[in-house]
């Protein structure tokens, strides 16, 4: 290890430069020498549980829209079984948080025993310990340094691993998942409600809704009524929830339902 050259000025202020920026991956070095090491490993690992995790996260959000349709039908089956999947997607994203938190407490570990091997190895190289120690003054205990700085280091970069690497993931995915939404909703800005409620009438009656619910990515389920008000009402409740899950809002002006985006 050469001997650092002059010692900086006094004040000097580290910067967020292109010698930094070396610095760090001199150091990224240290910590993934090669692409099958166990950090590298770990960390990959720690990508895929922070992708599948952002994934259920996202499956989450989707549920409580879903409860307008089973609520609306009155389905006690189809709500038990929403329930149920809710508390797996639930107990499923608490593991993966878990195991989230567990990976980044292993990269620590490992991280600091290796770049604390690597700066004893240097340190211990030839005359720098003596160099440092007595022909420099610039540096103070350079030995505590070694210990507490990579502590610190470490421990904050661990932290940090999981949300740099997936933050550019979530990003993209929830840009094409908004564009796939806005899509969806703008082919329905309006639904008409042609025929009338009677019974024999009914399928050709909700034909509109059944469409914008399925677009909107729920089901729609009318049952017949003796009462036209009845089935008018009916068919409010149950499209309302799905404009609502589109991202807008529903009105019944007349006899036309009209589904009007909260865009405009």
């Amino acid at each position: 290890m050469a001997v650092p050259g002059p010692a900086p000025r006094a004040g000097a202020r580290p910067k967020l430069d292109l010698q930094f920026l070396q610095r760090f991956l001199q150091i990224q070095k240290v910590l993934f020498p090669f692409w099958s090491s166990q950090n590298a490993l770990m960390f990959l690992t720690l990508l895929c549980v922070a992708l599948l995790e952002q994934l259920v996260i996202y499956q989450v959000g989707l549920i409580p829209s879903q409860y307008y349709g089973v609520l609306g039908n009155k389905d006690l089956d189809g709500f038990k079984t929403l329930t149920f999947l809710a508390v797996v997607l639930i107990i499923l994203n608490s593991m993966l948080k878990s195991f989230d938190q567990f990976i980044c407490n292993l990269l620590y570990v490992s991280w600091r025993k290796d770049l604390t091997e690597h700066l004893h190895h240097l340190y211990f190289r030839g005359r720098v310990y003596y160099t440092l120690n007595v022909l420099r003054d610039d540096v103070d205990n350079p030995d505590q340094r070694i210990s507490q700085d990579v502590e610190r280091f470490c421990r904050q970069l661990s932290s940090m691993a999981s949300k740099l690497i997936i933050s550019p993931f979530t990003l993209v995915y929830y840009t094409y998942q908004c564009f796939q939404r806005l899509a969806r909703a703008c082919e329905h800005l309006r639904v008409f409600h042609p025929g009338n409620h009677s019974e024999q009438d009914i399928d050709g009656a909700h034909c509109g809704e059944a469409g914008a619910a399925g677009e909107a990515g729920g089901g729609f389920q009318v049952q017949a009524h003796a009462d036209p008000g009845e089935c008018r009402a009916c068919c409010f409740l149950q499209v309302q929830g799905f404009a609502s899950e589109a991202g807008g809002s529903f009105k019944w002006p007349g006899t036309e339902p009209q589904f009007v985006p909260r865009m405009q």
